[in-house]
């Protein structure tokens, strides 16, 4: 427990001046008019990575088990195994935080931003925080199966089953569960109200996501398909005019017609369950090759869905009105790599507007 302890403070000391050293280079190099976020959440990343492989390698989860199992006889008899992991969820969530706690007065100089950190910090705890029980949910099933001493191929589709409906729900609920979610005025109301008259949908706008501080725009669907419900960010109402808005209230209508909510969450199911089964009735050496092999192809499947979304926005609206509207977001991915490209869910806002202008 002692090197656990001491690996975390340390972790935390070296990710905050890591945070610090990496927000004063993206300074030095862009400048206060580039305003991307070159890599911050990819170095947040690595920081959780390497928090939760540190702490688990260093015996936290070990111990923090065997001290559960002391309390009580219920939790000897298996629940204490995934909450053995709580400890290194919230060790991880801490680093991650203090990590961006250095980075974050550099990018709210770059990118003139008036969001305080306390705000910032917050909001992003409590994104980490449903991220973390949506993790522990799948560990949970995982940990059952490796306890026993032969498991049965029968349990499969149980498997399978218990991930597809964890996953269904953070893909429906994701919004409600890691934002702050506003009522709208009624200005934002009327806007969103004349935009659906125009593109002819019925998905109502349930609440609006705070996030004029950091100027993102972008319309979110949420909500299980019988029940559909759009979500906005409060800087969507300034940086698009009604055309625009329009646009990607088609674009989410299309989304929600070709079901891209329940894709992805199948897809995401498949792909842990396809993981899980193989290290468990065969072994990793085999699930990693074939997770190489899988990742690509979904991810591939993934983005024509999406751009058969836009597509089918363009017919509604034009392809210039759509273009127009994601031009006018602030998407921060599109400083990707190949291979980062080639293996997201989500193709960039470049190669949306490529595809819609060609």
């Amino acid at each position: 427990m002692s090197v656990a302890v001491a690996f975390w403070f340390g972790l935390l000391v070296v990710g905050h001046v890591a945070g610090r050293l990496y927000g004063s280079y993206t300074m030095r190099r862009g400048g206060h008019d580039d305003r991307r976020s070159r890599g911050t959440y990819r170095l947040l990343s690595l920081v959780g990575l390497t928090a939760v492989v540190g702490l688990t390698l260093s015996g936290l989860v070990d111990a923090t088990e065997t001290a559960l199992s002391s309390l009580h006889p219920a939790l000897a008899g298996g629940l204490a195994a995934p909450l053995a992991w709580v400890p290194t969820g919230i060790g991880t969530i801490v680093a991650v935080l203090v990590t961006y706690l250095g980075v974050f007065p550099y990018a709210r100089e770059r990118r003139d931003l008036e969001i305080s950190a306390t705000t910032a910090v917050g909001r992003l705890a409590k994104y980490l925080v449903a991220i973390a029980v949506l993790c522990l949910g799948l560990i949970a099933p995982l940990i059952v199966l490796v306890r026993l001493s032969a498991p049965s191929p029968f349990l499969i589709p149980i498997l399978f089953a218990v991930l597809l409906f964890w996953i269904s729900v953070w893909t429906q609920y994701s919004v409600q569960l890691s934002q702050e979610v506003l009522e709208p005025t009624a200005d934002q109301r009327r806007r969103l109200e004349a935009a659906a008259d125009r593109v002819d949908t019925t998905i109502p706008l349930a609440g609006v996501i705070p996030g004029e501080e950091t100027e993102t725009a972008g319309l979110y669907l949420g909500g299980s398909f019988r029940n559909r419900r759009l979500y906005a960010t409060d800087y969507t109402f300034d940086a698009l005019d009604d055309d625009e808005l329009a646009a990607l209230y088609a674009r989410a209508t299309a989304a929600d017609e070709l079901r891209l909510l329940e894709r992805r969450a199948l897809v995401m199911s498949l792909l842990f369950g396809l993981v899980l089964t193989l290290s468990i009735w065969r072994s990793m050496l085999v699930a990693l090759p074939a997770l190489a092999i899988v990742w690509p192809l979904l991810s591939w499947y993934l983005q024509r869905c999406a751009f058969a979304a836009d597509r089918r926005a363009a017919q509604s609206v034009g392809a210039d009105e759509l273009a127009s509207a994601y031009e006018a977001t602030d998407d921060l991915a599109d400083d990707r790599g190949r291979l980062h490209e080639r293996l997201a869910s989500r193709p960039s806002t470049a190669r949306r507007l490529e595809r819609l202008r060609h």
